[in-house]
C-alpha cells in the first residue's frame, strides 16, 4: 500500500510502483552535496542492498526517471532507511517515525503540511494518469475536508473534448454501454484493444495484493493525452489509483468509425 510522507513540510513523490523520491528525501535533510544521491548510490553498501532486494520483489528496487514530468531517482522503503541512515543517526531516527507514523495513524502534520502533500499527490496524479478536470476537483475537494479548509474549491468543472471551444461540459458514458446502446457487436475487451492500437487508451498498472492481480500488479485501462478528444479519466470508485474511461457522446460517432476500421493491433 502507498504511503504518503511527509518531513518538515516536505511531501515525498511515490512513482506507479509505490517507490520513494530520494531527491525529495535528500531536500528534506537538507540538501547538501555530500548527501546527494547520486554519491550514495555508487557506494558498495547501496550495491549490496540491490543485490539482496532484487530477487524477492516484483518491482526493480531502484529505478532512476531521466526527464518525463516527475524525474528523480526512487527507491524501496527499504533504500529509504538506508540512504536516511547514510545520512545521519538523526535523520534516520526521523524517516523511520515518519513511517511508523503513517502506519499506525498517529500522524501529527499540521494542516499546511498536509495540504502541500496532498497538492503535491494530486498533481501527480493528474499528469500521471491524465485524470479529467471533474476528478481533479472531486480530489480537491475532498483535500480540504480532510485539512480542515473552508469550501473555497468550485462547484463543478468543465469535463469537454480537448479541442472544444465553447466552455461546456459534455456527457459521457462507459465504453460497454456505448456499444450496447449502438448495437455494436464488439466485445468491451475487444473494442479497447481496438483502441490501444489507435492510441487513444492504454493499459497502465499499480502494485496490488488482489487475488485478481499478476505478479502484485492491477492493471487498467486508461484515456491517453491523445486520446482526451474522444473520452476523460475518472478515478475508479474502487481505487482512486485506477482510472475508468468514459468516453463523450458528442465525438462518439467518430469514435465508433475508427474504432470499427481499425485492425485489431494483434
Amino acid at each position: 500500500m502507498n504511503q504518503l510522507l511527509v518531513i518538515d513540510g516536505v511531501s515525498v513523490r511515490q512513482d506507479k510502483d509505490g517507490r520513494y523520491c530520494l531527491n525529495d528525501l535528500h531536500r528534506t535533510a537538507g540538501g547538501e552535496d555530500r548527501h546527494s544521491p547520486n554519491r550514495w548510490t555508487r557506494t558498495e553498501s547501496y550495491t549490496g542492498l540491490i543485490n539482496e532486494l532484487t530477487p524477492y520483489l516484483a518491482f526493480a528496487p531502484a529505478e532512476v526517471q531521466r526527464g518525463g514530468l516527475q524525474p528523480g531517482t526512487y527507491v524501496c522503503k527499504e533504500l529509504v532507511y538506508a540512504y536516511a541512515m547514510w545520512i545521519s543517526p538523526a535523520f534516520h531516527l526521523k524517516v523511520i517515525r515518519t513511517f511508523d507514523a503513517v502506519v499506525t495513524g498517529h500522524t501529527n502534520h499540521s494542516a499546511h503540511d498536509m495540504t502541500q502533500a496532498g497538492i503535491t499527490l494530486i498533481g501527480f496524479m493528474r499528469k500521471e494518469l491524465n485524470l479529467s478536470n471533474s476528478s481533479v476537483l472531486g480530489a480537491c475537494q475532498k483535500l480540504q475536508n480532510a485539512v480542515g479548509l473552508p469550501n473555497l474549491a468550485p462547484q463543478y468543472a468543465i469535463d469537454a473534448p480537448s479541442d472544444a471551444v465553447d466552455g461546456s461540459s459534455r456527457p459521457t458514458t462507459s465504453l460497454t454501454t456505448l456499444l450496447r446502446d449502438n448495437q455494436l457487436s464488439v466485445t468491451t475487451a475487444e473494442a479497447y484493444k481496438r483502441l490501444q492500437h489507435l492510441g487513444i487508451v492504454e493499459r497502465l498498472s499499480r502494485p496490488s495484493n488482489s487475488a485478481t492481480a499478476r505478479n502484485g500488479r492491477k492493471e487498467f485501462w486508461s484515456v491517453t493525452a491523445r486520446g482526451m478528444r474522444f473520452g476523460k479519466n475518472m478515478t475508479s470508485p474502487g481505487n482512486p489509483r485506477e482510472t475508468q474511461p468514459h468516453f463523450y457522446t458528442s465525438t462518439k460517432a467518430e469514435l465508433i468509425r475508427l474504432m470499427l476500421t481499425s485492425n485489431k493491433g494483434e
